[in-house]
């Protein structure tokens, strides 16, 4: 199944998150730069870090202070045969050390008063060699835990820098990141609302009926010059139907007088010949009062509607047609099936039966038998026979039915939001069925 192109909310939240995943990206190097260039910086950062996570280790027994190393740091600061010293002490007393006489190249003397932090490097670049301590904690006396990173090999550069990644671009960045998509997808959705409200009404417009206005209110500029542009086509699409159904009508009505006359005037000519010209003027006034059933049926979509009765209506239709039909050498019956009441265009759907009926007397053979139901339901049906008179007597009868008096009826069913069928009845005739189940009241 094919997807539809995405919405435009989509489009900018995809584009948003594709930049802002750029920005976060010449951030990142731009902060990788910034630090890694500047090596005194990241020594001194290493020292917080790792200080800050082995004071976790101070802890109070009997009123003094004691010292275990936290077990995320025992691996790294067990012994010092990996690089890493580290010292814990008091202004006099020593809590821990995993260096020994080793210390005092790189620590302070004990006697030496405790400093709030102090770092210096033992030698410059990468990878990183550098001492320093801080205090973790003031009660009940100063504990400074100190430390020497000799070598870096178990790359605590590469935590500092994630560490600096983290706080000072991450976070930062998420939280803009949904401000701003947030905010972007708030004005997205208040501008395409009146263009949502817009497409609704375009999906319900007519062109055969006089078209409503797009609202441009609340739209961007270009898209109301659309929007507009859409209005004005549909002021040419109405004006067009209007033109069509004004020819329609002037050419129907201008033809039929003279076919009238020449009808007349080819009754007082004897001549076999003036009888077929007859039928042919005669089927081409059919067709003339097709077009203008059809010109009045466009006409007539936007009027009101009526409570019709089916089998009443169906009734009158066949007694005012049995005459007719009768002389034609065919025969018709009406049947109510249990009829429905629905709404209607009154004269919509008699012109719809009517043409369903003559339809049928048209294409059928003779001795052919018309059948009008009306029901079960709200619906309308004509069947005929003439498939299986045709077969019989090895003539015509079961095809060219579908013509402009059916194009009608599916006009008038469509305006009606009816439902119409046409089909052959395998070795018998033919069925034609209007359902208004939607418009029963």
């Amino acid at each position: 199944m094919r997807r539809g192109p995405p919405s435009l909310l989509v489009l900018v939240v995809r584009r948003l998150a594709f930049f802002a995943a750029l920005a976060m990206l010449a951030q990142l190097a731009g902060v990788f730069a910034e630090y890694w260039t500047d090596s005194h910086n990241l020594g001194r950062l290493a020292v917080e870090m790792e200080t800050k996570a082995l004071g976790a280790g101070v802890s109070i027994e009997a009123g003094r202070p004691a010292y275990a190393l936290p077990p995320g740091r025992r691996a790294r600061y067990g012994d010092a045969a990996g690089g890493y010293y580290v010292r814990v002490r008091t202004a006099s007393t020593q809590l821990f050390s995993n260096c020994d006489g080793a210390c005092e190249r790189y620590f302070p003397p004990l006697d030496l008063k405790t400093l709030a932090f102090w770092m210096r490097p033992i030698r410059p670049g990468k990878p990183l060699y550098v001492a320093g301590g801080r205090i973790a904690t003031e009660t009940p006396e100063p504990v400074m835990v100190e430390v020497a990173i000799l070598g870096d090999r178990d790359g605590v550069l590469n935590d500092v820098l994630a560490n600096e990644v983290l706080d000072h671009m991450l976070l930062p960045m998420s939280l803009m990141l949904v401000f701003v998509l947030g905010a972007n997808i708030l004005s997205v959705a208040q501008v395409l609302r009146p263009v949502a409200k817009a497409a609704r009404q375009i999906s319900l417009l007519d062109p055969r009926t006089p078209p409503g206005r797009l609202a441009t209110a609340g739209m961007p500029r270009e898209i109301a010059g659309f929007t507009q542009a859409v209005n004005a086509a549909l002021d040419r699409v109405a004006e067009l139907m209007r033109t069509k159904r004004l020819l329609t009508t002037a050419i129907s009505h201008e033809v039929r007088t003279p076919l009238a006359v020449a009808r007349l005037e080819l009754a007082k000519i004897s001549d076999p010949r003036a009888r077929k010209v007859e039928q042919d003027l005669q089927a081409l006034n059919h067709l003339v009062e097709q077009l203008t059933d059809l010109a009045r049926v466009e006409g007539a979509a936007d009027a009101a509607m009526d409570r019709i009765d089916p089998a009443e209506l169906a009734e009158r239709i066949v007694g005012d047609l049995a005459e007719l039909i009768y002389a034609s050498g065919k025969s018709i019956a009406f049947d109510d099936l249990g009829a429905t009441p629905f709404k209607g265009h009154r004269a919509l759907v008699e012109n719809a039966l009517r043409n369903l009926i003559e339809n049928a007397v048209r294409h059928a053979p003779k001795g052919a038998a018309i059948q009008v139901e009306a029901g079960p339901g709200a619906s309308l049906s004509v069947v005929d026979d003439g498939c299986a008179i045709a077969k019989a007597s090895a003539g015509p009868g079961c095809v060219g039915r579908q013509g402009l008096g059916l194009k009608i009826v599916g006009r008038i069913a469509e305006i009606h939001g009816a439902r119409f069928e046409w089909t052959r009845i395998p070795g018998a005739g033919v069925r034609a069925s209007l359902d208004f189940a939607a418009t029963v009241s």
